[in-house]
């Protein structure tokens, strides 16, 4: 991709692209025929993008080839992307350009591989950071695989040297030590240039009033996941200011994630939210914790979608925020989330308010996005059912195999960065 010229929109002819679908599949291709059904695998995915980059000029991936099962799918999402981006949301300010060498931590996982095909997909030179099991996932991604984890501050050093931007999506969930001293060691060779955190809404713990503006103090309880964000946010801000370069970095505060990825889609079955699922599943009730009208009028959840986040993101290597942002899509209320979920899976769970609801689900916060909506670029609000239905259905071919999920049991509900 990085001597990759693309054609406009308006150029890509869709005779030739089916033929180039059929020719690498060996079989007729309509537009509506289905990419695994017709024998494609990952090594056919990538022969097909390189084909249609290099012939037709058509800015594609391998992954998202596979991600998009037939050609009109395709099609469509890049003709959105298109459309949707805006070269003013990386004018004014930038500190990045196209084929800079942007570092991706995470580079397999449910947000890193969104953010890795968004670069990619910019001409960004993209050096993928992952773990030695999970490198035949990126295979096709058209990045630098580079082997390194989070416990071995080592490979994290020797990764971060020479990049010219930073976006650091790994993280342990469980091991907020292992985390710090992650970031300390990436920081530790960081350049300067611009780094972007993925951080979490879990860092504002349990403030008193429903209205969470962007980089307010913690407040109240909070986990060992949100305590753990909040002191990587601190050591990046101090080498930040050792480096003299507050205004380089981005903390970005995200909430829940959904997308077409297994670990997104292994969240919502056996992660923080597994008990609805399972509870529609098995077509017991889905209980709901009792508002009081005037002090709690609304207990939900905070939402982005992958694809959304990974483009927010990436405009902050071209343009960072210099401090705290949120990255969130939307705000669901429970009973919305509930009935929605029991439609999607065909369940007859009765969804209905009861005292013995989980005390986690007890989530008035609404979490402000004035950063985000004050810049030009693009939007993070998306429809949250189409999302939701896109998570619930994600198989082994999106975003590659990779293996995730928590533990059964609801302790509390956090974003996935």
């Amino acid at each position: 991709m990085n001597d990759f010229t693309p054609a406009e929109p308006s150029a890509w002819d869709t005779t030739r692209i089916l033929a180039s679908y059929s020719d690498v599949l060996s079989t007729d291709m309509s537009l509506d025929s289905d990419f695994f059904m017709s024998g494609g695998h990952s090594l056919m995915a990538v022969a097909l993008a390189h084909r249609l980059r290099q012939q037709l000029g058509v800015p594609v991936t391998g992954l998202e080839v596979l991600d998009h099962a037939t050609p009109r799918a395709l099609i469509a999402a890049l003709r959105e992307r298109a459309a949707v981006a805006d070269p003013a949301a990386d004018a004014g300010g930038s500190t990045g350009a196209v084929g800079d060498t942007v570092l991706v931590t995470g580079a397999s996982g449910a947000v890193g591989s969104f953010v890795v095909q968004e670069l990619v997909s910019r001409q960004y030179r993209v050096r993928a950071l992952v773990r030695p099991e999970s490198a035949d996932v990126m295979r096709s991604s058209g990045a630098e695989v580079v082997h390194g984890d989070l416990t071995r501050p080592g490979t994290l050093r020797e990764a971060v040297r020479g990049a010219d931007a930073v976006i650091h999506a790994a993280c342990t969930f469980t091991e907020p030590a292992v985390d710090v001293a992650a970031l300390h060691a990436l920081t530790n060779d960081w350049q300067g240039g611009p780094f972007v955190f993925v951080s979490s809404v879990d860092a504002y713990g349990r403030p008193v009033r429903p209205g969470v503006r962007e980089g307010q103090e913690t407040e109240g309880t909070t986990s060992d996941y949100g305590r753990g964000k909040a002191r990587c946010e601190s050591v990046l801000r101090t080498a930040a200011d050792r480096r003299g370069a507050p205004d380089s970095i981005s903390v970005v505060r995200v909430p829940l994630v959904w997308g077409a990825h297994r670990r997104l889609r292994d969240q919502l079955r056996r992660g923080a939210l597994g008990p609805f699922y399972q509870s529609a599943v098995r077509g017991e009730p889905i209980l709901l914790p009792v508002q009081d009208a005037v002090a709690e009028p609304w207990f939900g959840l905070p939402w982005v979608g992958a694809e959304a986040l990974a483009r927010v993101l990436v405009s902050l290597v071209g343009r960072p925020a210099g401090g705290v942002l949120n990255a969130v899509g939307g705000h669901v209320s429970w009973s919305e989330y509930a009935t929605e979920l029991v439609r999607l899976l065909g369940s007859t769970s009765p969804v209905r308010t009861d005292p013995a609801a989980a005390p986690a689900l007890r989530r008035p916060w609404q979490y402000r996005t004035d950063v985000l909506d004050t810049r030009p670029g693009p939007g993070l609000h998306e429809d949250w059912r189409a999302l939701l239905a896109s998570t619930l259905k994600a198989t082994d071919h999106d975003r590659g195999a990779v293996a995730g999920g928590h533990g059964n049991r609801c302790t509390g509900i956090r974003g996935t960065a």
